[in-house]
């Protein structure tokens, strides 16, 4: 990931989880037109001052008001032309122009859209795969590790206007690792593609 873009959102009469959902709908947007019409899966978002604690029984838990936006080359970031997306928002957001990454990275990063399967769907699924009960496959689920309460942009479909959360866990990595991602610009839970951090 050698170029990106920085965006930093401001609080005014709308509050800074509201923005996020404005602009991570068109961003979204943006990500699966360059998929779709230019063939870019190489964009990913980064989330700088990024937050995810657990001390004890609470949780501190904020995406923070800044998103990179991260390319290997300036032409696809050129393609996605966030600016054009983001143009009617800019009473809430500071756009910077697309900049070179050079040596500014301390170290990597890999964003997840976090997504686990209800418990119920867990124990049904268990309870087919190992011929066991479902009350049974429910004791098994239930010691599973609980559900991170990690930070999250509301997001409404396009597909059928439904309203949806976005959860987001973010995670240091010590090397870079390439490859593709989702049109959130992020990773799945199984993948691990990096982006810089600093």
């Amino acid at each position: 990931m050698n170029y990106y873009q920085e965006v930093t959102l401001i609080e005014g009469d709308k509050r800074l989880y509201e923005v996020w959902s404005d602009i991570y709908n068109q961003i979204h947007i943006a990500l699966a037109e360059a998929k779709n019409k230019h063939a870019i899966d190489t964009i990913g978002v980064s989330f700088p001052n990024y937050r995810y604690e657990e001390k004890g029984d609470k949780v501190f838990a904020i995406l923070g008001d800044k998103l990179r936006v991260f390319a290997p080359s300036q032409k696809d970031l050129e393609t996605l032309n966030l600016a054009k997306w983001l143009e009617r928002l800019t009473d809430y957001i500071h756009i910077k122009g697309i900049k070179d990454v050079g040596d500014k990275a301390t170290a990597y990063v890999s964003v997840h859209r976090y997504r686990r399967k209800t418990a119920d769907i867990q124990a049904k699924s268990l309870a087919e795969k190992l011929g066991v009960s479902y009350e049974d496959a429910m004791v098994t689920v239930n010691k599973r590790v609980p559900e991170k309460s990690v930070p999250y942009i509301q997001m409404r479909s396009q597909t059928n206007q439904s309203n949806y959360r976005l959860r987001i866990l973010q995670k240091s990595c010590d090397e870079p690792n390439a490859g593709s991602f989702n049109t959130y610009g992020m990773n799945g839970m199984s993948d691990h593609v990096t982006v810089p951090h600093w």
